[in-house]
């Protein structure tokens, strides 16, 4: 009887052992196509998931009451106040034409112009170890690998696999997003890498190679924009805020904890950035 006991439970683990033999011997071309192939038969599950929530919001809102509609509107009505505050469109023109102006006498070479594709979250995976999210676009929209992507509060990352239907986003806060950035005011290139999402706590990332003439203060921390070095992004763009700055172990540079928007980690709409001479 013992025997028989001892039998049964060595047959799960001499399974799962041969598993991983047979996983491990196996061609790494075959894993990648099987898992693509896998990808591609989840990604309209994952859209269809996505699409059942979108619907359901909608239907939660058509029922609101009369008080919610109410404070909606006074919210849309401070919102469009706002707005008028800012510059009108002929200022904004004059500025734009003010700025092309200034290029062409500084002989300044010309930015690399973006064109915007739109594309929703349909799942989510932030754990200790991935910090991504699947969209539901792929390459049917001619997304690709790399391309940069932006939410409304600033970067948001970078396109890292791409399907027919389907486009893994790596989220500016993993540890392998690595991009060159400046700060506001300053055109002297660092360097920005992901730090992650602390459970119950705020994204963060690193920067590194900061110059020491460079010194943040509570009430008024730094600003770290993208720079053009890279290419995946356009100069300006924000990434987050530098409150404290410390000496590095060669003495040369320094560096610090960047504070990222609170809201990465609850994304549900984001911007892919396409070079238009593609």
């Amino acid at each position: 009887m013992a025997s028989d006991k001892s039998t049964k439970r060595a047959k799960p683990f001499l399974i799962l052992t041969g598993f991983l033999v047979v996983w491990w011997l196996t061609p790494a071309g075959w894993k990648l196509s099987t898992r693509s192939s896998f990808r591609e038969f989840q990604a309209p599950v994952w859209e269809l998931a996505s699409r059942a929530e979108d619907l359901s919001e909608y239907w939660g809102h058509l029922s609101d009451s009369k008080k919610t509609l109410i404070e909606k509107g006074r919210e849309n009505a401070r919102g469009f106040a706002a707005l008028e505050a800012k510059p009108s469109i002929p200022q904004i023109k004059l500025l734009k034409r003010e700025i092309t102006r200034l290029e062409i006498a500084l002989s300044m070479p010309p930015k690399p112009e973006f064109k915007g594709v739109v594309a929703r979250v349909s799942r989510r995976n932030l754990s200790s170890w991935w910090q991504n999210m699947t969209l539901r676009k792929g390459s049917s929209r001619d997304l690709t690998v790399g391309a940069g992507v932006v939410s409304a509060n600033g970067v948001a990352g970078r396109i890292d696999e791409v399907g027919n239907r389907w486009a893994t986003l790596r989220l500016v806060t993993s540890p392998l997003f690595r991009i060159a950035a400046q700060f506001e005011g300053d055109d002297r290139p660092v360097t920005f890498q992901g730090g992650g999402i602390p459970p119950g706590g705020k994204p963060f990332g690193v920067v590194r190679n900061v110059p020491h003439d460079l010194s943040p203060f509570e009430e008024k921390p730094l600003r770290l924009l993208t720079s053009s070095l890279g290419g995946t992004f356009p100069a300006g763009i924000s990434i987050g805020f530098v409150y404290r700055l410390e000496g590095g172990q060669d003495g040369l540079f320094k560096s610090g904890r960047v504070e990222l928007d609170e809201l990465l980690g609850k994304l549900r709409e984001v911007t892919i950035l396409l070079p238009r001479n593609n």
